[in-house]
């Protein structure tokens, strides 16, 4: 596939008020079960979702699913770690459990900044991301800049203390033209030694044909960004200048599955509130079911 935008793209990422393309927020938030969508990203989900299926590799919908429980898992490492501040970047439209809901069942204090370009960010943030310590802002996460300038973010923020960034299934998002790996240096740079690095990232290493079909989906369907499957050696360029930790880099299934799921849905002892997530299936899927999509990892920013 072509990491290069084509000589005519379709519309512009920051474009997604309109109903006439689809848009990668708004059909993850689709595949996740949410109401904030479209019916032109319901039909290019279920476009995607028929292709992938007659291949034999986990839908989108699975995908989503197993990726918001990857997210309260390394959040919940970091947490482990120490970290009280969290740089979501990419954070998309609210689904299920978000960061500061994962984080603050643990740690109260923990500050959280989300950040992305859509323009309906604002308007759910009010209601659905608002909080003490929660920072929602719209910006352009190519252009760093525009996040670590940020007065809010500078006031939320001790930069002179670790930060948790994190890029979850946002950086196939970008062209190569666009640097993904030079964006995510300025973001490490930024912040202190000791600080974590976090992402998930599409992949064709399982499924090269329906990493290739998907791509092509996203761009015959003009959606407003591309899907673009990276190799294992060019995601792990995103930690240059981190150590892995381990299991190192791997799919989202085999990235520390032991550790305590809270998000599950099981029932308290003498009764309880709704789980913030279900799991659609208590442990891990069989065979390759669930692990085709995407790679991820986490490392810690050496010291200087």
């Amino acid at each position: 596939m072509s990491a290069e935008p084509p000589a005519a793209p379709g519309p512009d990422s920051g474009d997604t008020t309109a109903d006439r393309y689809p848009n990668t927020a708004r059909i993850w938030n689709y595949q996740l079960g949410g109401q904030d969508n479209y019916e032109v990203d319901r039909k290019a989900s279920e476009a995607a979702n028929t292709m992938v299926r007659a291949l034999g590799v986990p839908d989108g919908a699975e995908t989503a699913i197993e990726s918001r429980h990857l997210l309260q898992r390394m959040v919940d490492y970091m947490l482990g770690q120490g970290i009280r501040q969290f740089l979501d970047l990419g954070s998309g439209l609210p689904s299920m459990a978000s960061t500061h809901q994962i984080a603050h069942r643990a740690a109260a204090d923990a500050r959280i900044v989300y950040v992305d370009i859509d323009p309906l960010i604002p308007t759910y943030a009010a209601g659905l991301m608002a909080g003490p310590n929660v920072v929602t802002l719209r910006a352009d996460l190519r252009e760093p800049e525009q996040v670590l300038s940020n007065t809010q973010v500078r006031d939320l923020f001790d930069f002179g203390q670790p930060i948790g960034i994190m890029f979850m299934c946002v950086l196939h998002c970008l062209w190569d033209k666009e640097d993904p790996w030079g964006v995510v240096g300025q973001f490490r740079d930024a912040v202190a030694p000791g600080s974590y690095l976090a992402l998930s990232h599409m992949t064709g290493e399982a499924h090269p044909e329906a990493a290739e079909g998907l791509f092509r989906i996203s761009q015959d369907l003009h959606w407003n960004t591309p899907l673009i499957s990276r190799d294992r050696a060019g995601i792990a360029r995103f930690f240059d200048g981190f150590t892995l930790v381990e299991p190192g880099l791997v799919p989202p299934v085999q990235w520390r599955p032991g550790l305590d799921d809270p998000l599950r849905d099981r029932q308290a002892p003498g009764g309880g509130g709704e789980p913030v997530l279900k799991l659609v299936s208590p442990g891990p899927p069989s065979g390759d079911r669930g692990v085709g999509w995407h790679l991820c990892g986490a490392g810690i920013k050496d010291q200087a």
